[in-house]
């Protein structure tokens, strides 16, 4: 896929005053190599898109709730073509990474999957427990306790988080055609709700697929005791047309005598332009600090005196569909000695579909509910990372 990069750079410098640096200028450490992480042969990730993303939402079950059911259905066209024919062999779930996620203890619980094959959509799928379990759905793994190691709070440098469950099917689940579906019941009676143990999903609200923007990093690069962090807040999924609004939060105010300077910029293909590298190649005194945008195109501005710096993001209607961009922030920090600039987390903005759509949908069943209280939520499902 080509990006039409003149014409973005103009209608972006156009309506929103930005000021551009020379086009070879791409990066703020230099041309570093990123070694690329690799998912075992053995393992797909579901939804493919994220493989080196985290999801834009976290779901409480199946780990955070003491008891209770998770019903997942995923549609044949958002199982990767590797899937095609192979039995399951296990699952693994990993943690959020949303911005400020705590750490994780270590957690037993009593946990039962269950698997099998529907012949409808996952946008159908509706109803009690047992409804929704399809005809000769297996039990794959327990009842039996399953204990998860304790993990730290997301690491700055890494885009998603470590594994929060790992189940070994004791019984696979062969392939056959239809919707995946796949049942987490957790029976820890009585119900008791964990304050983290969040994980990582997807979330396209009424399967309204029409952009992705999600946080990377921790917005742990400063010498504030609370994170500078970046976010998407605008009121639409990032798309060609939409203007958005970005959000800086935890940088200096801007009272009195002193100015809360903030720079922001924005750059094509994040993945592929130093994602997560340590900016400690530029700056020794940078330890802790990663880009996560290409240095293409920036603009700057004061926070308020809150320590907030918002500003309007145009993206033009003539952008490609699929065109990925990365977006990050810093604000001027004279406290440090080497390079004075502080660091945000980065925000990946997909311009168009990710490919879930009504792909999926998943049901919650709290506590000793066979009923669930809520519809199904058609576009959500937890990142699957599925053995076979």
């Amino acid at each position: 896929m080509t990006h039409d990069l003149p014409a973005v750079r103009s209608a972006l410098t156009e309506s929103s005053g930005l000021w551009l640096l020379p086009r070879g200028v791409r990066s703020l450490a230099g041309a570093v190599a990123l070694a690329a992480g690799l998912v075992a042969q053995t393992t797909t990730v579901v939804p493919a898109r994220c493989v080196d993303l985290p999801g834009n939402a976290a779901l409480a079950m199946p780990l955070r709730w003491s008891q209770g059911v998770l019903q997942v259905f995923v549609d044949p066209p958002l199982l990767p073509a590797a899937l095609n024919g192979q039995a399951l062999t296990g699952v693994r779930l990993r943690r959020s990474t949303l911005l400020g996620d705590p750490a994780n203890p270590a957690l037993t619980r009593t946990l039962t999957v269950r698997g099998g094959y529907q012949p409808f959509l996952a946008a159908q799928m509706q109803g009690s427990v047992t409804q929704n379990r399809p005809a000769g759905s297996m039990v794959l793994f327990g009842p039996a306790a399953v204990t998860t190691a304790a993990t730290g709070a997301p690491a700055a440098g890494a885009p998603v988080g470590e594994d929060l469950l790992n189940v070994d099917f004791t019984t696979p689940l062969p392939w056959a055609a239809g919707t995946l579906f796949l049942e987490f019941e957790v029976a820890d009676a009585p119900l008791q709700i964990s304050s983290a143990h969040w994980v990582d999903a997807v979330w396209m609200p009424n399967g309204t697929d029409t952009g992705y923007a999600v946080t990377v990093g921790t917005g742990g690069c400063t010498t504030r005791p609370e994170p500078t962090e970046l976010r998407w807040t605008g009121g639409a999924a990032p798309a060609p047309g939409i203007t958005g609004t970005l959000e800086v939060r935890g940088t200096p105010p801007t009272v009195g005598g002193s100015v809360g300077f903030v720079l922001e910029w924005i750059g094509f293909s994040p993945r592929a332009n130093n994602f997560g590298v340590s900016l400690s190649l530029l700056d020794p005194g940078l330890v802790g600090c990663h880009q996560w945008a290409p240095f293409e195109v920036s603009w700057s501005g004061t926070a308020n005196a809150a320590g907030i710096y918002t500003t309007p993001l145009p993206l033009p209607s003539s952008a490609a569909l699929g065109t990925e961009l990365g977006v990050q922030a810093a604000w001027l920090d004279l406290s440090r000695t080497g390079l004075p600039l502080s660091f945000s987390n980065g925000v990946v903005l997909r311009l168009g579909p990710s490919g879930v759509g009504t792909g999926c949908s998943t049901m919650f069943f709290p506590g000793a509910a066979t009923v669930s209280p809520w519809p199904a939520f058609v576009g959500q499902m937890p990142v699957l990372l599925l053995k076979h």
